[in-house]
């Protein structure tokens, strides 16, 4: 409002100048009128408290994060609400694309096209002939896509190689001058052509990277598992209860030059430039947006999104192609929201590093708050086999449960529903990209499936050994497992664990639990140590006391299946 009052009030403007910023002043007011509305607002994007605790005014308020908003501007009608203007959101990482530069929206009937992203101006120093949106800068890992997010007053992320897999990180990994979304703006449309309709089809590259926050000891707070069949490990399983993932628009798939990141736009009034357009014919378009501050040198950004998520990452030990990781990743999409009765729209599934290139599964709750799924994905053994085995029922293929190999399977398939997919089986709204990649019949998605069932999640930390056979020469320890196998008791998630930050170690650990077996004796500070991080002591020092032991702490090691 202050910006189109100070051009009204400029004796150098011109009268078209003039009218046009009477206009954007008109349609500030409504939306300033719109935020300050009375009544009963509590559902609406603008409810005083939800705003005031996404400015950070009320700590520790819990409210769902605001979603990326459009303004649609009033169509002139003589009804109440067609002069108001409205206001149409969208959860962040979805609008990122549906109100991306110069998209379509279609609106009450009539189609509009975003024109104009809401900057963060912070002061009036910014309005000037040499002015610069303040971007960042981040390095995205091309063998895990693992982000290294640099900070406002960095002119780059300063890593040299990969936080998650020690991968040297190259030029080509460098995204620079990305920009925060909010809010946009549109206009009416009187008519579009049909290169429009195939560009809005095409859409958008769009790249997703996350980056583990830490926890309460200050690492990372992930948990690593291991999908294990016959001794042999078939995938790795990564879960974090908390991951800020970024959303990237690379630019339009369309674009000429692939290398050349983003979109270019006015740094002062924040309108999207046609200089990027893959398709110039905008005769039919109203420009009575352009003003003299539109004469500024554009500036090209790279528009983002951020949020924080709990996520599971899959990634198969062996290299699998295009197609089957398209397979792979539908069937477990759908396998996961039949098994847990989830909503399509609850959970969200995206290829690593990049959707050409698909190394890893990264799995996310979109839900707010999250759905409590992947969690148990990843600690509950069964789990994941429970999810491979309603994928191959929903790919058509039914009473395959004690095939041992992929000729044996083919028996149980169904061919009169589908042949390489169908809206019944894989194929969704939300994978229409790859529907040409999904095949149900792709051999390596389907052994893949085959071995999830059969095998089993074992957790572990990066600190402990995996439970196996032989894991330790340990004469005690050897005793104590065979102790536990004799009695039919449950197993610990690993052994030999070395305490962090510390030279003790502990025999073996429950993770559930959060208890850690100690056969030596303990002293004061090693007890004092293990409480303080919250963690319950087992003291089996005294070996004849183990059998006493086994039924005082049933609740983790379970009941004994032979009597003493």
């Amino acid at each position: 409002m202050d910006m189109a009052d100070s051009v009204v009030k400029s004796h150098s403007a011109s009268h078209s100048d003039r009218e046009n910023a009477r206009r954007r002043y008109g349609d500030a007011s409504r939306q300033y009128n719109v935020l300050l509305k009375t009544g009963n607002t509590q559902n609406s994007d603008f409810y005083t408290y939800r705003y005031l605790a996404s400015q950070g005014f009320l700590p520790g308020y819990n409210f769902p994060r605001l979603p990326l908003m459009a303004w649609i501007p009033a169509r002139g009608g003589k009804n109440g609400k067609d002069d108001e203007g409205s206001m149409v959101s969208r959860p962040r990482f979805l609008a990122l694309s549906e109100f991306g530069p110069r998209s379509l929206i279609y609106h009450q009937g009539q189609m509009y096209r975003v024109v104009l992203a809401k900057l963060n101006v912070g002061s009036a120093d910014h309005v000037s002939g040499s002015s610069t949106l303040g971007t960042l800068s981040a390095r995205v890992c091309s063998q895990c896509g693992y982000g290294h997010l640099g900070e406002a007053n960095q002119s780059e992320s300063s890593a040299n190689c990969c936080d998650n897999c020690k991968a040297l990180l190259a030029d080509t990994d460098l995204i620079k001058e990305l920009y925060r979304i909010e809010t946009v703006e549109t206009v009416a449309v009187e008519r579009i052509s049909i290169n429009d309709e195939d560009r809005q089809r095409q859409g958008f590259e769009l790249q997703t990277t996350y980056r583990f926050l830490p926890g309460l000891e200050g690492n990372s707070s992930k948990n690593e598992a291991q999908v294990i069949l016959a001794n042999e490990i078939i995938c790795n399983v990564t879960y974090s209860p908390a991951a800020r993932i970024w959303r990237i628009n690379r630019g339009w798939r369309r674009r000429k030059e692939k290398n050349q990141l983003g979109f270019y736009i006015n740094p002062i009034t924040g309108f999207w430039s046609k200089q990027d357009d893959p398709n110039q014919d905008e005769a039919s378009e109203n420009n009575s947006h352009e003003t003299l501050l539109d004469k500024v040198p554009n500036q090209r950004i790279v528009p983002f999104v951020e949020d924080h998520r709990n996520v599971l990452i899959l990634t198969p030990i062996k290299t699998l192609s295009l197609e089957a990781m398209a397979t792979l990743q539908a069937a477990l999409k759908r396998g996961i929201e039949q098994t847990f009765q989830i909503e399509e729209s609850e959970l969200v599934v995206e290829a690593l590093p990049k959707a050409d290139n698909r190394q890893a599964l990264l799995f996310y709750e979109a839900a707010e708050g999250g759905a409590g799924v992947l969690t148990r994905l990843a600690s509950e053994p069964a789990s994941l086999g429970m999810v491979a085995k309603i994928a191959l029922n929903l790919m058509h293929f039914n009473g395959f449960e004690k095939v041992s190999s992929l000729e044996e399977l083919y028996q149980y398939q169904d061919n009169s529903l589908c042949e390489a997919g169908c809206y019944q089986c894989l194929l969704s709204y939300f994978n229409q990209p790859d529907h040409d990649h999904i095949d149900r019949h792709n051999e390596d998605a389907l052994r893949l499936l085959i071995a999830l069932f059969q095998a089993n999640v074992v957790a572990h930390t990066s600190e402990a050994k995996p439970l196996a056979e032989g894991t330790t020469e340990n004469k005690r320890l050897t005793e104590w497992l065979k102790a536990l196998e004799t009695k039919g008791l449950k197993k610990p998630d690993a052994v030999e664990v070395t305490l962090k930050k510390t030279n003790w170690t502990a025999a073996a650990f429950y993770k559930n639990s959060r208890a850690h077996v100690f056969l030596e004796p303990l002293t004061t500070e090693l007890k004092n140590y293990v409480i303080d991080q919250g963690c319950q002591i087992l003291d089996f020092s005294n070996q004849n006391q183990w059998s006493a032991l086994f039924v005082q702490y049933a609740d983790i090691f379970g009941n004994q299946e032979n009597s003493l």
